[in-house]
């Protein structure tokens, strides 16, 4: 009798047991699969980006008697270091837009035939806790290449775009842009007057 009562008790201590192991396996946190992971962070990386939406132009003449012309094929390429990342042309509009992959130091050069050529350096580092989709717009001045201008100058970023923490998004560089903005005014003051010498010399002829 007190054998059998004695096995009793085991089995009942035993199906106690696997209930409670049971239980406590069925809160565990089932394991991450390293498949879904990657999913997650691609799909986060293709909604973190910046879209930059550009329209190029002509300018001529001096500051009071402009005139702006959108300018159409203009070929704009993205540059990784030395290495060409993606290739985009403007439109009719003189407009295009592209999207840039974040904490990358990417340059974009704007090139047209018979036109000078300008570059403008873009960092899309962003902090992990702000990242999301941004976006920038800008307008780009070229001008047609004439002989005897001085254009070291465009050699150099005539601007740097970087992200402003302070105001969670992307801004001009101000001190860098105040800077190179010197250089530029003296620049298209020699401009103009090339064009008005070329336009005596041709009045003469």
């Amino acid at each position: 009798m007190v054998s059998y009562l004695f096995n009793c008790f085991i089995a009942f201590l035993l199906i106690i047991a696997a209930t409670v192991e049971g239980f406590a396996q069925s809160n565990q946190t089932p394991p991450k699969n390293p498949a879904a992971i990657s999913k997650i962070d691609s799909v986060k990386a293709r909604v973190q980006y910046l879209e930059i939406k550009a329209a190029v132009r002509q300018t001529k003449g001096d500051d009071k008697n402009s005139e702006i012309k959108p300018l159409d094929s203009v070929l704009v390429t993205i540059y990784n270091g030395d290495i060409p990342y993606s290739e985009i042309w403007t439109n009719k509009k003189g407009k295009c837009s592209f999207k840039l992959p974040l904490d990358k130091n990417l340059t974009i050069e704007l090139s047209k035939k018979g036109f000078v050529t300008k570059f403008i350096s873009v960092n899309t580092k962003v902090p992990f806790d702000d990242r999301t989709a941004f976006n920038f717009s800008c307008d780009v001045d070229i001008f047609e290449d004439i002989n005897g201008l001085d254009v070291s100058i465009l050699k150099s970023p005539i601007a740097k775009i970087t992200y402003s923490p302070s105001l969670a998004t992307f801004q001009y560089d101000i001190g860098y842009t105040s800077k190179v903005n010197v250089e530029l005014k003296k620049m298209y003051k020699k401009y103009y007057q090339l064009q008005e010498t070329i336009k005596d010399t041709v009045g003469i002829r």
